[in-house]
């Protein structure tokens, strides 16, 4: 059996100074920025915290015990109660929550009351999103011309869900960013001319990835099969051998701990994925545990949290033949890294907040929107590419109108938050609704030290963290949900599956004073405890 040599599908046009790269680069650099200038908007979600306060712990003690830090009383110390999760994403957010902690105080005019300085930590998710979009945009206009290339990019930024998630302190665009970047390093390994070498470099691409989330465990079969597929049997056995050998080692070296006991404790980690706390999920009316809900559920998410522009153009890049009337190789292994996913979270695994447990599909099917437009593009004329263009355009309406809440964003095949709303789905879900505006609006019109609870709170002191500097002032802290039936103002936030029956009580009594929405729904609101009933 002859290697067979990597396909690259016609490039439309001679790339002049715009070769994809540097156009990738652009992309990339205009998605970061787009992220920083809007990056203090959405309200702190329920993770962010969690990410955050390990990171700033692991600068911290790195600071002030230096080498001391990788002693064992010292790691199980700083990991023992952050081990769900591998440290990667954790440090990054702690260096640039640590670093960016000075221009916070600068530019907010004080100290974080909690002394987290979570909108510092959001540095470090929007700069990677650049990285993510420049690395899809570059891939695609390399394997399918220049107009693929942008358009893949720009998708990831018009996708409402994708951009919200990189403005947020958490996990999920630092695991989208590494696991796309592992796939097409090992891709790009295979398809060179020295595969077993660089397939070494691939590794440590995964083993960036495995150090961030548990998803990166399911890169191995898509490897495999495209070693396989490209490489003489002996030679993809030695490749994948060799990437998974460095893979495997820089996980382990970079989790210090795994260092001791680290067979009970990589168990333990890997059990986390479905051993855990069950969470209620809301889907089409009904109230199902996160194991428990249908098969259904993440294609539902998928096809309903994409622009339906970007859908149709997506699905044309997939079921698209090459010149050769075959389907191109690239395409069917973005295909197969997507339905790996939807079928993984269609069993009984755990699964959800809509789409942010798979986020890491979003990338793949964004190089197949890239492809499908790519190839409308080859074939239509000045008028033909004119509407190309507007439709791209049309697809940020999304992003626009639900800002700062994108993660509340369904598309027209839903019928946008009202059809989601009629519909009985989640209309949010990580409190990010919450926000400054909102929580400005408790400050001036509560009274001096009156109370303040949050509903719902999925983690202690998510009150707390939510309380500003403003509220402070007037000697209040937001309480969690325990506090819901007592206080004098409740901050809801629309996940009614987790509503305390203190909140069902206070909306049956009074309407909210004051109410954040997006297309005529509310997702946050106000509520003052009725005078006329409580004395």
């Amino acid at each position: 059996m002859s290697e067979i040599p990597p396909k690259v599908e016609r490039i439309s046009d001679s790339p002049g100074w715009w070769t994809p790269r540097r156009l990738a680069l652009a992309i990339g650099v205009f998605a970061s920025l787009a992220v920083l200038l809007t990056i203090g908007d959405p309200g702190i979600t329920i993770d962010e915290p969690l990410d955050v306060r390990p990171g700033r712990t692991y600068v911290a003690t790195l600071r002030a015990r230096g080498l001391s830090f990788f002693d064992r009383a010292t790691v199980d110390a700083v990991f023992r109660d952050n081990a769900e999760h591998p440290p990667l994403g954790r440090w990054l957010l702690g260096i640039a929550s640590t670093l960016g902690e000075p221009f916070e105080i600068l530019l907010r005019g004080g100290r974080d009351p909690v002394g987290l300085y979570i909108r510092s930590g959001r540095l470090a998710p929007a700069l990677t999103f650049g990285l993510l979009v420049a690395l899809v945009s570059a891939t695609a206009g390399r394997r399918f011309g220049r107009a693929a290339g942008v358009v893949s990019g720009l998708s990831l930024v018009l996708m409402p869900r994708v951009f919200a998630h990189a403005h947020l302190g958490a996990l999920d665009t630092f695991i989208a960013t590494f696991w796309t970047l592992a796939l097409f390093s090992a891709v790009r390994a295979i398809e060179g001319p020295r595969p077993v070498l660089w397939m070494g470099w691939a590794g440590l691409a995964w083993g960036l990835a495995l150090l961030t989330k548990i998803h990166a465990w399911f890169l191995p079969p898509l490897v495999l099969a495209w070693a396989f597929g490209r490489l003489k049997p002996v030679k993809a056995v030695r490749a994948f051998a060799v990437w998974s050998a460095v893979g495997l080692s820089t996980f382990f070296a970079g989790w210090p701990w795994l260092w001791y006991a680290p067979a009970d404790r990589l168990m333990a980690y890997l059990g986390t994925g479905v051993e855990r706390v069950s969470i209620r999920v809301l889907y089409f009316g009904q109230v199902f545990a996160d194991r428990d809900v249908p098969w259904h559920y993440p294609w539902f998410y998928l096809a309903a949290t994409v622009p339906v522009g970007l859908l149709a153009l997506g699905l044309w890049g997939l079921i698209r033949r090459g010149p050769e009337r075959r389907f191109e190789p690239f395409a069917l292994l973005m295909t197969g890294s997507i339905a790996l996913f939807l079928a993984v979270f269609s069993t009984r695994i755990p699964v959800y907040d809509g789409e942010r447990l798979f986020l890491v599909v979003f990338p793949a099917f964004a190089i197949l929107v890239g492809r499908g437009f790519g190839s409308l593009w080859d074939r239509t004329g000045r008028k033909g590419r004119t509407a190309l263009v507007a439709l791209i355009v049309a697809q940020g309406y999304g992003v626009v109108m639900l800002h700062p809440f994108g993660l509340s964003y369904y598309n027209a095949l839903v019928g946008g938050l009202p059809g989601a709303e009629r519909l009985g789905l989640e209309l949010t879900y990580w409190g990010d609704s919450v926000d400054a505006l909102l929580l400005d609006e408790l400050a001036r019109r509560a009274a001096e030290a009156e109370t303040v609870a949050l509903a719902p709170t999925l983690a202690p002191d998510q009150g707390k963290v939510a309380t500003t500097r403003q509220l402070l002032s007037k000697s209040i802290i937001i309480a969690d949900q325990d506090q819901a039936g007592r206080a004098d103002w409740l901050v809801l936030s629309r996940r009614t599956a987790y509503w305390p029956p203190e909140a069902l009580e206070r909306l049956s009594q009074a309407q909210p004073v004051f109410t954040r929405t997006r297309q005529g729904v509310w997702l946050s609101a106000l509520l003052k405890r009725p005078k006329s009933v409580f004395p």
